[in-house]
């Protein structure tokens, strides 16, 4: 393939004329506002939407049909934050991190100013991610190729090693809720011989423990339980505000430059590697804001910088996430697989040679993400000031309609009622966990983690035993990183421990 063909000034011009039409614009819109009510519904996904819109976008034209299903997938990323702020349950898996901070803001009363935060974050996250999409689209599925077992191991791997960041100040307690959550992702069959593990005969859970049951039942049935005690989420300052406090959190994110420069990046390069999924990307920045900040208590209290990294960093790995589904044809979570199947449905057949193929389709497809960019905050602005009203819904009310929207959507799942038990079980969980101050992210992240790294160590350790994951550049710079983020706490904290403002003097 001739590099100058990878931009070809026609093929871009081609793709624009394909997005602006106003049949295209009308769909990418329509699209972009269920996707973002929908991930708003705490229990629900773009995934379930998207595999029931998937048959209509057959009776419009592939490009329309694709743009809108991009769109739609675009805002539930963004709208995923929405129910983890208000009631700490996580549209998506991937804002699952969003409510260590989003959450604890609506109960102080900050509400509408927490969704302004997390609306101007996945702005720029998903700016961002989608400039770098499209700039690196053409050449980037080359280098992803490089992506073997091992290096996607390493790449787990160093996304557990953010666990350190999501402890606290009590590590022992981390690393026993990291040790629970490994446990827990092993139920099931063995990866490489089949053999069962910890399913004690039940066929329900020979494939293992289904993500959105576990994670309705850590954040939403638990807190569920403990919001039967109150009066409202929110707790203090009684009022609803004005509109102006949500344009107020849009803007006060935009003070964080450098985690919302740090988080993009990380969330983009995650979003490029196959498989990798916005949990990783979005913990990850997480733990770096944390472990580089110097008001390091503040978090887990209702920071921004904390939520700004989350959600400017779980876009951009939504945007980044595409790229390897065009270049490689490999989607990385349900959504994007939806995603791939809309692209062979409508003829258009993603992978290496797409961008000859089908270059002006696929400019079209990465010019789209940056209107539905744009859409987070002209959409989201307006809708905002009606969802924070749930922050101060009476709990009489509110426990009700969550509680029936965590149960239908447990079972919307798989259709299987015994994922309703798993989420019932797993908010059992969460209560214990909670109670005893053991940290529930990380047993999140190594439930969601274990069965990336074990079944690509296997793997990788049949084609090349140990010695694997360390041959290559890519594995060995991995490596670095873990160490590095292992050993950034200990550093951070001489450095905090030196500073003129705790009560010493530098040597």
């Amino acid at each position: 393939m001739e590099p100058t063909a990878l931009y070809d000034l026609g093929s871009i011009q081609t793709g624009l004329g394909y997005l602006f039409t106003v049949k295209t614009f009308v769909f990418l819109v329509l699209g972009f506002s269920l996707g973002f009510i929908v991930g708003a519904i705490p229990g629900f996904n773009d995934a379930n939407l998207m595999a029931i819109m998937l048959p209509f976008t057959l009776l419009i034209d592939p490009m329309t049909a694709i743009i809108a299903m991009s769109a739609l997938y675009f805002a539930a990323q963004a709208a995923g934050s929405i129910p983890a702020i208000l009631i700490n349950v996580p549209g998506t898996g991937g804002t699952a991190a969003s409510t260590l901070e989003g959450y604890p803001m609506a109960q102080q009363g900050r509400a509408g100013f927490a969704l302004g935060v997390s609306l101007g974050a996945s702005s720029i996250g998903a700016l961002f991610g989608a400039t770098a999409a499209l700039v690196f689209a053409p050449i980037v599925g080359t280098f992803a190729l490089r992506f073997g077992p091992a290096e996607l191991f390493m790449v787990a791997l160093f996304g557990l090693t953010v666990v350190s960041a999501l402890t606290g100040d009590n590590l022992a307690k981390g690393l026993m809720a990291t040790a629970l959550g490994l446990l827990f992702a092993f139920v099931g069959a063995d990866s490489a011989t089949a053999f069962e593990r910890g399913t004690f005969g039940m066929l329900e859970l020979f494939d293992g423990l289904a993500l959105v049951p576990v994670i309705l039942g850590l954040f939403g049935f638990s807190e569920l339980l403990f919001l039967l005690r109150q009066k409202s989420v929110a707790q203090k300052e009684m009022t609803f505000g004005d509109d102006r406090e949500v344009w107020s959190g849009f803007v006060h994110a935009m003070k964080y430059r450098i985690t919302l420069i740090r988080s993009s990046i990380v969330g983009t390069v995650v979003g490029f590697i196959p498989g990798a999924g916005a949990a990783i990307g979005t913990f990850v920045c997480y733990g770096l804001a944390r472990q580089w900040s110097r008001v390091k208590e503040k978090f887990g209290t209702g920071h921004p910088d904390g939520l700004v990294a989350t959600d400017s960093g779980n876009n951009a790995v939504a945007a980044g996430a595409v790229v390897p589904l065009l270049t490689l044809g490999l989607p990385g979570s349900a959504s994007t697989t939806l995603m791939l199947a809309a692209l062979f449905l409508h003829g258009v057949r993603p992978g290496p040679r797409l961008f000859i193929n089908f270059q002006a389709e696929a400019y079209a497809i990465l010019f789209s993400l940056f209107i539905s960019a744009a859409l987070v905050a002209i959409i989201g602005i307006p809708a905002a000031r009606y969802f924070k009203r749930v922050a101060f819904t009476p709990t009489r009310v509110l426990v009700p309609i969550v509680f029936v929207l965590l149960f239908v959507g447990a079972f919307a799942w798989r259709f299987i009622a015994f994922d309703i038990l798993v989420m019932v079980f797993f908010g059992l969980v969460g209560v214990a966990m909670k109670i005893y101050n053991y940290p529930i992210p990380a047993f999140l992240l190594a439930f969601i983690l274990g069965p990336i790294i074990e079944a690509n160590y296997l793997r990788a350790t049949r084609i090349g035993g140990h010695e694997i994951f360390f041959n290559s550049g890519i594995s060995i710079t991995l490596w670095v990183l873990c160490v590095i983020s292992l050993l950034a706490p200990l550093f951070l904290h001489m450095r905090d421990g030196a500073s003129p403002k705790n009560g010493r003097k530098k040597a």
